[in-house]
């Protein structure tokens, strides 16, 4: 028997008698930002934890988590199960709980690596296909890789402990090479030195503005004086540089009070670096503009620059993620310079890092920015790479070629971590 799984078994337990022989499917990729921005979803998400049948659901799980588990719940003995999902299931914090779940308690068969490989034409995300059976875990597992011609080869076999490239996050690694995400554990973080926060959600409000304005109701292409303020998206930003500028409807009756998620103010008035949230790192740094972005956009400032400022963002975040007291960051930013730190956030090493974090996810999401190893170096040595950076800036500025500061910054940059 073969069980195509359907969106709303999600919420029902499966019979214990007899199951399936296999069960396949393609989930819904529904990120929890997504789900608890819905009321409908969120209510879904809800009755889902509430049920108490999803050991797999951890922290920010998306939606595919809870779908998986129910296809291994599905199982008749020696059944096997294949779903297409996203490739965040290999690397995810949200994940790690399924992953030591199937590498634990089923036989994980293989795995084709479909990352870098478009299946779906509107999808963002790359994606994978696990084989699990229902038995005990036990042998090698085969890694394949398909190609944009639909063929598929073989790679690799590895057994499930070579797997986890860490005990830690059970992050697997479906490559040869050797991956290691904690390599530099001794050393500080970018979240040490600033505040890395999302931009807002430029929607109404479900509660204060439900339907009443869209996103494009308040951007206009041209100043004026409701449309007063600044205003970038990721797509608007490159290295070094913001390429295009619009500008927003700012303190009226409807904006920024009567936002989705309007942020706070102050976020926007401190110096600080700003980058995106797809792909490769590019980043720029707004000293002057005060930009206001959306929540495609990430920026770091400075914990200095915020003393004084307190709020529930500031608490939660420093709660949840920081190893230092707020006073001993305020200390230790201020003895990194920003425009040293946007040139080891655009360099080639901080690409090699970030792929530490995210394998092959297309995503890049806080923790991996608010985790960027940073090195603590001398003052001399952070003005060379900052003397760099301005002269990059400038030529970029005039439409003249940087590439070769640019990557004079890449040489440079290693040999700190070393």
């Amino acid at each position: 028997m073969v069980s195509i799984i359907d969106f709303c078994v999600c919420l029902r337990r499966p019979s214990k008698e007899g199951g399936f022989d296999i069960t396949i499917g393609n989930p819904p990729y529904i990120s929890a930002p997504t789900q608890i921005a819905s009321p409908e979803l969120n209510e879904q998400r809800q009755r889902i934890m509430g049920c108490k049948k999803y050991k797999s659901l951890y922290e920010k799980w998306d939606l595919f988590v809870p779908f998986i588990e129910l296809g291994l719940q599905l199982l008749c003995p020696n059944g096997v199960f294949s779903m297409i999902v996203p490739y965040p299931l290999t690397n995810q914090k949200y994940g790690k709980k399924l992953r030591k779940m199937i590498i634990e308690e089923y036989r994980l068969l293989e795995i084709a690596d479909l990352n870098g490989t478009k299946i779906f034409e509107n999808a963002t995300v790359s994606n994978c296909i696990p084989f699990v059976q229902n038995s005990s875990p036990k042998g090698e597992l085969r890694i394949t890789q398909i190609y944009a011609d639909k063929t598929f080869r073989k790679v690799l076999n590895k057994s499930p402990e070579t797997l986890k490239q860490d005990e830690k996050k059970y992050v697997w690694n479906l490559t040869s090479e050797k991956r290691d995400g904690n390599r530099y554990t001794d050393m500080n973080v970018l979240g040490d030195f600033c505040y890395i926060s999302v931009g807002m959600v430029i929607n109404a409000d479900e509660k204060k503005a439900k339907g009443v304005f869209k996103k494009k109701d308040l951007i206009c292409d041209i100043y004026d004086d409701i449309h007063c303020r600044k205003y970038i998206e990721a797509k608007d930003i490159d290295k070094y540089q913001v390429k295009r500028i619009r500008y927003l409807e700012w303190n009226t009756e409807r904006c920024p009070d009567k936002l989705r998620r309007p942020t706070f103010r102050e976020l926007y008035d401190c110096p600080k670096l700003i980058m995106n949230c797809l792909g490769n790192i590019n980043a720029t740094i707004d000293v002057e503009e005060h930009f206001l972005h959306n929540h495609s956009i990430y920026c770091a400032i400075l914990w200095k620059d915020l003393k004084g400022v307190n709020n529930k963002s500031i608490s939660s975040s420093i709660k949840k993620f920081c190893k230092y007291t707020r006073t001993e960051m305020e200390a230790l930013s201020s003895e990194v310079d920003l425009l040293y730190l946007l040139g080891v956030l655009n360099s080639s090493m901080a690409g090699k890092l970030l792929a530490d974090q995210r394998d092959g996810d297309y995503h890049i999401y806080l923790e991996h920015i608010r985790n960027q190893p940073i090195p603590l170096t001398t003052s001399k040595q952070q003005e060379e790479i900052a003397q760099l950076v301005r002269i990059i800036m400038d030529k970029t500025h005039d439409g003249k070629d940087s590439v070769t500061k640019q990557q004079k910054v890449s040489q440079i940059v290693p040999t700190l971590y070393t």
